[in-house]
């Protein structure tokens, strides 16, 4: 009786454990696999700003509000409701209930304001800071007057304003991008000058691992504000994989999307096969500009005619060409999508005798030499392989010099001054003219790396950027995007339409505010 007692028992664990097994096969982990072509130097909210930063930042980070899933209309995020008052000075966030970061601490208004503040504060060098710089008490701040932002006000904790100084018709937008996210002062503290490789935050993953140049990886953060979400159990993340290696990796079954763009020689191929086209994924928003730098604080580079003669030195149509007519050439920098666009401005034709002529009446009839910098994009090799050859015929011999895009970005940000010609593009950070000058042109913008100023273009833009939004201000970007072209700061080449590539299985949304959606990532 009693042996048999045990036998009864004996089967019974063993059919318990033989259920257990077959309900952990039945749930196996999800994983969502992203290729990187670069290194991804940072995940700070408040350092990153490229098209691979940003994207990898909402990875582990989120902010008060964020785009809706139609990309109309920008929504609550963290925080329950905002409003803005009629004037456009007082911006009020109630935060939800229960929230907390992923390392399982309370998130508050005080939270919120360390963070803004750590944006604003010239020693975190942000380049983005410039999208709050309205906000009251900024200035005060930033020169060591005041040892907080004024204009930054928790009511309580779970209510917070923020007062400006000028309406910035943008701002809310400029509230959805990364620069926007909640992070935790201890984290930040902890990591030191390691928090952009050691992220914590209030987004979907929380990290696991991240080893330069090889792989970043993370797990679901169990404290994230929607409940179910994210729709993976893991993410991992491979770097330094060539985009059209990436693509074969995808197509094959080892990867689900990739951080990098489809490039122009995988684009025929994909679009024009039914049995992946559907698997091309246009980007939501982030109209583009690609354009070259010129360090207009040298010569000849500080010569207008010799911009200007530059600029019509370059063949637009054979870039089109270049990017599979993915593109349309630019004749200024606001593109076409955008409100405030001149439709009026003449083409800039491809005319060497002319452009000849200005160098001539610039004193460089026999050209000159030089250096042109660029990253190790396929793309962007190729488009400056085109600019070489066409500045060849008017004299202009350059050298073409590409590294990688870490590097790349390290030298336009710490040593502008080094710099002669530079290839690269610019990809709006909310569908505002005003997102062209200010960081690009604008006297001292985060990103005008040719260190181009002109006083008189400012006090353009200024009256410009003070109109609400509407028909006027429309008229007034509009003529200011033709001054902007007659000083040609930079040479602008086109405007491409870019595209992810996506696994059969993979179901995600692209985002207007940080590239792609995570939290919305899932098995079809």
């Amino acid at each position: 009786m009693v042996r048999r007692k045990h036998l009864v028992l004996t089967l019974i664990l063993a059919l318990l454990v033989t259920l257990a097994f077959s309900g952990i096969q039945a749930q196996e982990e999800t994983v969502l696999r992203i290729l990187s072509n670069a290194d991804i130097r940072t995940s700070d909210p408040h350092i990153a700003y490229e098209t691979e930063t940003w994207p990898t930042s909402a990875l582990f980070n989120m902010g008060l509000v964020r785009w809706s899933d139609d990309n109309s209309e920008v929504i609550p995020a963290l925080a329950e409701s905002y409003s803005v008052s009629d004037d456009g000075l007082v911006y009020t966030f109630v935060l939800r209930e229960g929230l907390k970061f992923s390392n399982g601490r309370d998130l508050t208004t005080a939270d919120v304001k360390w963070s803004f503040e750590r944006l604003l504060n010239p020693a975190t060098a942000s380049p983005t800071a410039y999208m709050f710089a309205a906000i009251s008490g900024t200035t005060d701040f930033q020169s060591g007057a005041a040892t907080e932002v004024s204009g930054i006000r928790i009511v309580d904790e779970r209510t917070i304003e923020f007062a400006l100084d000028f309406p910035v018709w943008s701002l809310i937008q400029r509230f959805a991008l990364p620069p926007g996210f909640i992070i935790p002062q201890e984290a930040v503290e902890a990591a030191g000058t390691e928090f952009g490789r050691q992220p914590s935050g209030a987004g979907p993953y929380i990290l696991e691992r991240w080893e330069p140049g090889v792989i970043i990886t993370g797990t679901r953060n169990p404290n994230y504000y929607l409940e179910g979400k994210p729709g993976f159990d893991r993410f991992e993340m491979q770097l330094m994989v060539e985009p059209s290696v990436g693509i074969l990796r995808i197509e094959a079954g080892e990867a689900d999307i990739a951080l990098d763009f489809v490039p122009n020689a995988d684009y025929p191929r994909i679009s024009t096969d039914p049995a992946i086209a559907a698997q091309l994924l246009p980007t939501a928003g982030f109209p583009n500009i690609d354009y070259v730098v010129l360090n207009t604080t040298i010569e000849p580079y500080s010569i207008p005619e010799v911009r200007q003669g530059m600029a019509l030195a370059v063949d637009r149509t054979r870039l089109v060409q270049i990017l599979n007519g993915r593109a349309e050439p630019a004749v200024g920098p606001i593109p076409p999508s955008v409100l405030g666009n001149n439709a009026d401005l003449v083409p800039l034709t491809f005319d060497p005798d002319a452009a000849k002529a200005l160098l001539t009446s610039a004193g460089f009839a026999d050209g000159f030499t030089g250096t042109l910098l660029t990253n190790t994009d396929p793309t962007n090799l190729s488009v400056a392989q085109a600019l070489i050859n066409d500045w060849s015929s008017i004299g202009i011999n350059l050298q073409i010099t590409s590294i990688d895009n870490a590097q790349f970005l390290d030298i336009l940000v710490n040593q502008p001054d080094t710099l002669e010609v530079v290839l690269t593009n610019w990809y709006l950070d909310y569908p505002d003219p005003s997102n062209i000058w200010e960081p690009l042109l604008a006297c001292g913008g985060s990103y005008n790396w040719g260190q181009f100023c002109d006083e008189a273009l400012e006090a353009q833009f200024a009256d410009a950027n003070a109109i609400p939004p509407g028909d006027a201000r429309w008229a007034a970007f509009s003529a200011f995007e033709e001054a902007i072209v007659g000083a040609m700061p930079n040479i602008f080449l086109e405007h491409q339409l870019n595209f992810y590539f996506t696994s059969e299985r993979l179901s995600i949304q692209s985002d207007p505010g940080v590239l792609l959606r995570w939290d919305a990532a899932g098995l079809k």
